[in-house]
């Protein structure tokens, strides 16, 4: 039986107790369902197949911005878009702090679970990008197989961190981009 959670920020964070029979240990996405995740081909489980997806749309959205800023559509928002990447990074936090095991003693991890996610959201579109745009064979050889290592490298993260041996700190949303006016 799957739960559905929804963290209120005007509520304070509980976390997950391995002690608790009734509370069930939320799975964390391997690498081939984040990727599907991230594509849009895995729609239905948990809260994060959504929110990746939705960094993925976002960063793709920013591969624009890196190219060339004068093609932009006139109401292309960046500062908008880096404000729904950190929203959503901070909702996945947000989520990982209830739910995923912090064991006692484990080495943490330099990036948070929505960090780690938000990364590999735009390794993927970033190479997605590259595959079907740049005509250099190496280039997107280059591009695909750094997405791979990044994906074995989130491989065993998320062994380590279900074998107790890595435990994600809890994440910061940063110096923010102001809203817009």
């Amino acid at each position: 039986m799957t739960a559905t959670v929804f963290c209120s920020r005007a509520e304070p964070l509980r976390p997950r107790d391995d002690g608790d029979p009734e509370e069930e240990k939320a799975p964390l996405l391997g690498p081939d369902q984040l990727l599907a995740a991230i594509a849009g081909h895995l729609t239905q489980g948990s809260s994060l197949i959504e929110w990746a997806r939705e960094l993925g749309d976002l960063h793709a959205a920013l591969i624009p911005v890196r190219l060339n800023r004068t093609r932009l559509p006139a109401e292309f928002d960046e500062a908008r878009v880096h404000i729904d990447i950190a929203e959503i990074v901070s909702e996945i936090d947000s989520w990982a702090f209830v739910h995923v095991p912090r064991a006692p003693g484990a080495r943490r991890h330099t990036h948070s679970l929505g960090e780690v996610i938000s990364h590999i959201a735009k390794i993927y579109a970033n190479a997605w990008w590259t595959v079907l745009h740049v005509d250099d064979n190496d280039v997107r050889h280059e591009a695909w197989y750094h997405l791979g290592e990044v994906c074995e490298g989130y491989a065993q993260l998320i062994h380590d961190v279900q074998a107790s041996g890595v435990r994600f700190p809890l994440g910061w949303r940063g110096i923010r981009h102001a809203p817009p006016t």
